[in-house]
């Protein structure tokens, strides 16, 4: 009987040297810090090296808590502001092809009644995942943030006052040391204890006498540890340092770079406590949404000023929590991050990145992808498409299993529709399909024109879908325990059958009773029978050839 195919030698190849060609893009990404006050986004393309670059940036003062962290309520419309701001945020992201979102909601959101509601309407009308984050967290990501752009060569008071929270953390040798949230934020205490315009001397004093004793733990870690300097971070502290510039043009300079003399600071504090909301208003420093919340700012910082005897000068970072997110990115992604460098193909690119985002199982992927390509190669004679479709086959074998994210049961329809709108970058819309489906019969029931999405193909899309649904079929079950068990494969195609030698490094009944028992689909869909026997990876002599096996050695132990 002739023998149309005769395949030996197959090495399943190590994840490692997967699409390996050097190089490698930039990871876009879109990080929202939802304020009280404000929302902050800013988009970055981070490499792998731990380094990112700024592409976009946009604010929006969406006053969230007004009137409402009393409350603990956000209002209709600060809630309708917000969502707004969102979707501007949104369509400017999309705008520049963002590929990933990372929402972080501080006081405001975390501490709402119906922050729950906010969350979720975000989640239904934008698609947008926003966690909130305690003060704990907060306050290490805006460490992490300003210790990105400042050295702290002297023990250092970091504090960001927000609208609702106010983070303070003491830095020694570059290291956190203590770290706290007050509920002590501009918007709260002014709409606790301002009423009047200039704030009254009295309302100074109440205001102070509160701050005092709230942040005497702050104080005291201060004083323990020598603190030396202050540095501010967020819109108020922010426009605390462009007052201090009065009288050197403060809406032409940076205040980044300076650092100031503590005095200079508290004058310019005291010219904010007394000045009127006109002339805060008029002020070029002084944003219009923050005139009526800076004067209790300014209170809180003049009074740790004032409680640090040491403290000296004064100085604001350009970063804050938003930066502090982009770092915490950067560390929990940077394994992806270097595997993703090595692909420059945007399509492999991307379907890693989706295998990677959805936490795949990536030995066992691996595995069934070098098995299925493998066996399209024997069988390429009796394949009703192009050898081109050997790459889906490839990208649909190492997404097949990622609806176990969903769940288990039905794991392979939930990898076919995320397959299908996850938006993979480089792919025609018919190609995703063809991987969609074939992803979806990789266990499960056969192909069927009964069924919605198959059955919308066309015969010849029906029978290529069949064909390399089958393959990865048999893949799979070539590796049913998940442990890579195969360390290589002989074959050889007949008129009458596919018969598969397999080689393993423990016991192959598993393996074989699978293959064999799931083999319909390819039976069917080939016109072959499908036979796999176990067998044993031959010995040579020294010097002897072997041109019939060729294992990993790693994969022989």
């Amino acid at each position: 009987m002739p023998i149309p195919h005769e395949r030996a030698a197959c090495t399943l190849i190590p994840e490692t040297t997967y699409g390996a060609n050097g190089g490698g893009s930039p990871v876009r990404v879109c990080v929202i810090d939802l304020g009280t006050n404000s929302f902050h986004a800013i988009i970055v393309d981070v490499h792998p090296n731990g380094s990112y670059q700024v592409v976009d940036r946009l604010k929006e003062m969406v006053r969230l808590g007004e009137h409402g962290l009393d409350a603990n309520r956000l209002p209709e419309d600060a809630m309708e502001r917000g969502l707004q701001a969102l979707t501007r945020i949104k369509l400017l992201a999309d705008g520049w092809d963002t590929r990933e979102y990372l929402s972080f909601a501080t006081s405001a959101i975390r501490e709402a009644s119906n922050g729950g509601d906010f969350i979720e309407r975000a989640h239904d009308e934008l698609g947008l995942r926003i966690r909130p984050i305690n003060g704990e967290q907060e306050a290490h990501l805006i460490f992490q943030g300003v210790s990105r752009t400042k050295e702290f060569a002297d023990p250092t008071l970091v504090m960001d006052i927000g609208g609702g929270s106010v983070e303070c953390i003491v830095v020694v040798d570059d290291t956190a040391v203590f770290s706290t949230s007050l509920k002590l934020g501009a918007a709260r205490m002014t709409e606790q204890f301002v009423t009047t315009d200039p704030m009254s001397e009295d309302e100074q004093a109440r205001l102070r006498a509160h701050y005092k004793g709230a942040l005497e733990g702050v104080l005291a870690a201060c004083r323990k540890h020598g603190v030396a300097r202050v540095v501010g971070a967020s819109g108020t502290m922010k426009s605390l340092a462009r007052v201090t510039l009065e009288g050197e043009e403060a809406s032409a300079r940076s205040p980044f770079q300076r650092s100031f003399p503590i005095e200079n600071v508290r004058s310019a504090l005291r010219w904010i406590m007394q000045a009127t909301a006109d002339e805060r208003t008029a002020h070029p420093a002084i944003e219009p949404r923050r005139v009526d919340q800076i004067g209790a700012g300014a209170v809180l910082l003049d009074t740790v000023c004032a409680g640090l005897p040491l403290a000296r000068r004064f100085g604001v970072s350009q970063n804050a929590l938003r930066e502090g997110m982009v770092v915490h990115f950067l560390n929990a992604n940077s394994d992806r991050l270097q595997r993703m460098a090595r692909f420059r193909d945007p399509r492999r690119r991307s379907v890693h990145e989706m295998a990677y985002r959805f936490q795949w199982e990536a030995d066992h992927a691996q595995h069934v992808a070098a098995t299925a390509t493998f066996l399209f190669d024997v069988c390429r004679p009796l394949y009703d498409g192009p050898a081109s479709d050997a790459e889906l086959l490839e990208y649909a074998a190492l997404l097949h299993d990622i609806g176990h994210l969903v769940t288990h049961d039905e794991h392979h329809e939930h990898s076919r529709y995320l397959i299908e709108h996850a938006d993979l970058q480089g792919f025609r819309a018919d190609e995703v399909a063809m991987m969609a489906l074939v992803a979806r019969y990789h266990r499960g029931a056969v192909p069927d024109a009964s069924h919605a999405h198959f059955g919308r193909l066309s015969p010849e899309r029906r029978r290529r879908a069949r064909q390399l649904a089958a393959l990865l079929r048999v893949a799979e079950n070539l590796d049913r325990s998940h442990f890579q068990n195969v360390v290589a494969l002989r074959t050889s195609l007949t008129e009458a059958a596919l018969h598969v030698l397999v080689a393993t490094k423990a016991d192959p009944q598993l393996e074989v009773w699978a293959a064999e028992t799931n083999g319909g689909l390819f039976e069917d869909a080939f016109g072959r029978a499908l036979h796999v026997t176990p067998t044993e990876i031959p010995t040579h002599a020294p010097g002897e050839s072997n041109p019939t096996w060729v294992p990993e050695p790693s994969l022989q132990s």
